[in-house]
């Protein structure tokens, strides 16, 4: 194939705007340097966040991301300490030997077909890394000195391309933070460390619930809901998290709980710069009805029953006889109840129950 350099070029820069137009780039700038296909592989919080690749090895390139196989290679830890503004063959930063048993090839090159690589990187706005990988079919020779300039001369334009990319990224999930704020919704962007890439001035002053830590990091005040925020924001990575989460979150005080909700930005491994975050928002926790408390704790039927009655006032013997069920079960439901919702006691569940649970409806 023929690959017209100033062509390609101006598709680079399409793709910025056009994501998928990745694919063909990817796939004229590898059969540029007779290879096979190419990847861009985008990397946040210790996680891949998303990528894109050429036909040919789409399939094997994402069925190897999403493995466990791929954070044992030592591939991008090699590319990132090579720190050099231009491509690197496998054998410039491999021995032979670590290069044929490392996952890159072992799991993902091998059984496509694939062999020798060459790849670059490129730092992201708002923290990140980018990696252009390009492999050959099994059988061909390694990246010649000719190859990497060759790769080298589109380099430049595929950095600014990813780097205005992944910028007018962040700034529309700044923007949504923004129009959160007109509704009055406090909300932030947090990546998969909790680091905060935008926040608008509403969650800012709701220092009685929110924490800002260390490194521009977003965290509760409630030690329970810290957790759970944790745990949300470890999954959101392309394909561990399908939706969003929600949870109860108290203030400094243990008496004005607020709802948090985690989503996703982005659910699909080809939304490259989206990938790897997650929309925090605060809202109200009161007037609550029963769909949304069982959705909101994750609790079952019968769960969501005892905590509508105990909202109501009722005692636990008053609730097992109401639902024809022995006092043992029902107490066995409080004690979910009380690991799902984060309280203590009875007593805090109770009142956690009867501050935001809407009262004035029938229990389920």
């Amino acid at each position: 194939m023929n690959t017209d350099p100033n062509a390609l070029i101006h598709r680079i820069y399409e793709a910025a705007v056009l994501p998928e137009g990745w694919s063909l780039v990817l796939h004229e700038m590898a059969a540029a340097v007779d290879a096979a296909g190419a990847g861009l592989l985008i990397r946040r919080s210790d996680a891949w966040a998303g990528w894109r690749g050429s036909p040919g090895i789409d399939v094997g390139l994402s069925a190897y991301l999403s493995s466990d196989k791929s954070v044992t290679s030592i591939a991008l830890p090699r590319l990132v300490a090579a720190d050099h503004a231009g491509f690197l063959a496998d054998h410039q930063l491999f021995t032979e030997d670590e290069y044929m048993h490392d996952p890159v090839t072992v799991d993902w090159a091998t059984p496509y077909g694939l062999h020798r690589g060459a790849a670059t990187g490129i730092d992201l706005p708002g923290g990140g890394y980018a990696v252009v990988q390009v492999q050959r079919l099994k059988g061909r020779p390694k990246f010649e000195p000719e190859a990497l300039a060759a790769l080298d001369a589109f380099r430049p334009h595929i950095a600014r391309a990813v780097m205005l990319a992944a910028r007018w990224r962040l700034e529309r999930l700044r923007a949504m933070t923004e129009a959160l704020e007109l509704i009055g919704l406090p909300a932030a962007v947090l990546d998969g460390l909790g680091r905060a890439l935008a926040a608008n001035t509403l969650i800012e002053a709701m220092t009685t619930h929110v924490a800002w830590l260390p490194g521009d990091r977003l965290g509760l005040v409630d030690p329970v809901a810290a957790g759970m925020l944790r745990q949300a924001l470890s999954s959101v990575r392309v394909g561990a998290s399908p939706g969003g989460r929600s949870f109860p979150a108290y203030g400094a005080d243990r008496t004005a709980p607020v709802v948090a909700h985690v989503i996703p930005t982005s659910g699909a491994s080809r939304e490259l710069f989206s990938g790897g975050l997650g929309l925090i928002v605060l809202g109200s926790l009161r007037g609550v009805e029963a769909p949304i408390v069982r959705a909101l704790y994750d609790l079952t039927p019968a769960e969501t029953a005892v905590a509508m009655l105990l909202a109501q006032g009722l005692a636990p013997t008053e609730i097992g006889a109401r639902r024809g069920v022995s006092l043992e079960t029902v107490r066995n439901q409080i004690k979910a109840l009380l690991q799902k919702t984060g309280a203590n006691r009875l007593g805090g569940l109770i009142a956690l129950l009867a501050r935001t649970v809407k009262t004035d409806q029938p229990s389920p």
